[in-house]
């Protein structure tokens, strides 16, 4: 019974940053469904995950676990943010 349930809303600059984050993070597989369950949705720019477990363990390592993903996400967006316009060329 999943009776531990834990939302975690987090905020992004553009609701398009909000849909990458949301499906960058729900194509990875839930290894013990009968444990854990995550749901993702967005509204505009706000990116909502529920968690829904057995125990409070197994909600804590889920969103600790989902924070790290998050932040490593946010990273990626601001490194990149705006490269594909930019041409690399290699001047040797």
């Amino acid at each position: 019974m999943l009776d531990h349930i834990v939302t975690l809303d987090v905020p992004f600059e553009t609701e398009t940053q909000a849909e990458i984050a949301m499906k960058t993070m729900s194509v990875d597989p839930i290894l013990k469904k009968n444990e854990i369950t995550v749901d993702y949705s967005i509204q505009n720019n706000l990116l909502t995950c529920k968690f829904a477990g057995i125990s409070d363990r197994v909600i804590r390592v889920a969103v600790s676990s989902a924070i790290d993903n998050i932040k490593t996400i946010i990273e990626c967006m601001e490194e990149f943010d705006g490269k594909e316009k930019t041409i690399f060329t290699n001047d040797e």
